[in-house]
């Protein structure tokens, strides 16, 4: 039972950055300070060339849709180590960025390689989340 306390501490500690909100490509591309806070309290910025790149791929009625940051999260379920995004609008920008059709239209799975290409085009548009 303490291990297990432990554990959820260190986790609640690791996603600290994580949004207690999110809000939508459409909404941020409007804000004049394109962000959102964390769990911890902290403003994080998203750059607006990320914003305009994001809006230049996606269709304009799907901008209401997109909620950043996007979040990519442990995916437990695979021995190998992946990465995984959900929502239906998130897959599909992802899938653009990293070049590769997704397992499902609201779930795609992401390796180290995708990781690197997604976090390198979006690295203040996504985050990371670790689960048990």
């Amino acid at each position: 039972m303490q291990d297990e306390t432990q554990i959820r501490k260190l986790l609640e500690m690791m996603n600290r950055h994580v949004p207690s909100k999110r809000a939508s490509l459409a909404d941020l591309l409007k804000a004049k300070d394109a962000g959102y806070q964390g769990k911890d309290g902290v403003h994080y910025h998203i750059k607006r060339n990320e914003l305009e790149y994001l809006a230049s791929i996606v269709d304009p009625w799907d901008q209401g849709k997109l909620k950043l940051p996007i979040i990519i999260m442990t995916d437990t379920g695979d021995e190998a180590g992946a990465w995984k995004v959900m929502g239906r609008a998130e897959v599909n920008v992802v899938s653009k960025i990293v070049g590769r059709e997704p397992e499902f239209p609201d779930q795609m799975r992401l390796f180290h390689p995708h990781m690197v290409k997604l976090r390198s085009v979006l690295p203040t548009a996504t985050t990371t989340m670790f689960s048990p």
